[in-house]
């Protein structure tokens, strides 16, 4: 059972053995605001009489959040012309964290003087082990209290004063031009279709093996990110009209496979998906990152790529001192195809917030792609670098 917002569970173990469930009244648990726990009928052995005081306990707190209060200063940013011109994923982003500080739980009535620096950076260490959403929580209280100051809702900036939590700036590398050119004219059929999959919607691998002819709609596609689908609704994936066009190809057209074991090629076709194994069955994320490794490993032509692609990267990182993953020092990485994809959006004119809208990704994971622009035109090394038509569609 999912708790309703305001209420904890203890489990005490006694020494006989015997489990006891005992659930409490604690709106203000882990905040300043946190009071005496009140006691609660079993949730499991009396659900109605559970139901009925929780019911009563949330019809007696405050039904609106008093003027001057971050709760308050929260609601006003939110109908503002400011977050309104956001774009909309950028707005779904900064909601995550507006409901954070909303919240009665947290510092919804807690008077906005009173948010001092020591209460944010207390909140910030509670999140030590998501240090990238502690520093987009405190870019985003940054933004809404700099707002908030010219309009006298507010006196200072109490995130101004908390520092982010330092972070590597690791993130895979996005694919040149060569290694693009090199796995479509030596990979297989399902190989090149993922490639082109990746670039095209700039998904993880585990949203790409979902992706089907029921997803496709209008000018693009839908997802629903399954890392994220808990608190993320699906979203529209605009695409270039070429891109659009070989989707509805590939609904079409079977993949034809070949194999030295066998005597002639094997074509495989599904109706709902868009990539599926030699064998016509569903990838998992596992199982898509298994046949890339295998086909890097397994063959001339992935072994050469290898080969090419560590002298690449070991080149950038000692030009452009580059932090990367390290399993992008041996080969190109299923997740890297978010960044290229990223890369020629921005290549045919499209502006962060656009990108970070259309592909519904948080705009500092766009930036953090972004700051590869410039440097992956010097790591095509003279080969056929990406170009963006006029339709948005990559070719090389």
């Amino acid at each position: 059972m999912t708790l309703p917002e305001g209420v904890e569970k203890t489990v005490v173990r006694k020494t006989n053995g015997k489990v006891y469930t005992y659930y409490y009244w604690n709106p203000g648990r882990g905040t300043e605001r946190e009071g005496e726990r009140i006691k609660l009928p079993s949730a499991d052995t009396q659900p109605d009489a559970f139901w009925r005081e929780v019911k009563r306990r949330r019809d007696a707190m405050p039904s609106e959040l008093p003027p001057g209060s971050v709760g308050a200063l929260i609601a006003r940013y939110r109908d503002s012309d400011e977050f309104k011109r956001l774009a909309d994923g950028t707005r779904d982003n900064y909601d995550v964290h507006m409901r954070r500080f909303e919240s009665l739980e947290t510092w919804g009535l807690v008077a906005v003087p009173e948010l001092v620096p020591l209460v944010v950076q207390t909140a910030r260490d509670a999140m030590k082990d998501r240090p990238v959403m502690a520093n987009q929580m405190l870019s985003v209280g940054r933004t809404i209290w700099d707002w908030a100051i010219p309009l006298a809702l507010a006196e200072a900036n109490p995130f101004d004063k908390v520092r982010d939590f330092d972070i590597p700036d690791r993130g895979h590398v996005p694919w040149p031009a060569f290694a693009i050119a090199h796995v479509q004219a030596h990979a297989p059929p399902d190989l090149v279709r993922m490639l082109r999959l990746g670039m095209m919607t700039c998904q993880r691998g585990s949203d790409m093996i979902r992706m089907g002819p029921e997803h496709r709609e209008r000018n693009g596609i839908w997802c629903r990110p399954k890392k994220t689908r808990k608190r993320r609704r699906a979203f529209h994936i605009p695409l270039a009209i070429a891109d659009a066009i070989e989707l509805d190809r590939w609904a079409e057209t079977p993949v034809r496979f070949t194999n030295a074991r066998w005597l002639k090629p094997i074509d495989r076709f599904r109706q709902d998906l868009y990539l599926y194994s030699p064998k016509g069955v569903a990838y998992t994320g596992d199982g898509l990152r298994a046949r890339w490794n295998r086909w890097l490993e397994d063959t001339e032509h992935g072994r050469a790529l290898c080969k090419r692609w560590k002298q690449w990267v070991a080149g950038q990182v000692k030009k452009y001192e580059w932090d990367i993953d390290p399993e992008d020092a041996d080969h190109p990485t299923i997740h890297g195809l978010r960044g290229t994809g990223i890369l020629a959006r921005a290549e045919a004119g499209y502006d962060v917030d656009q990108i970070a809208n259309d592909i519904g990704m948080s705009r500092q994971n766009v930036e953090h792609y972004m700051r590869f622009r410039d440097q992956m035109k010097v790591g095509a090394d003279g080969q056929a670098k990406l170009r963006v038509v006029n339709s948005g569609s990559v070719s090389v």
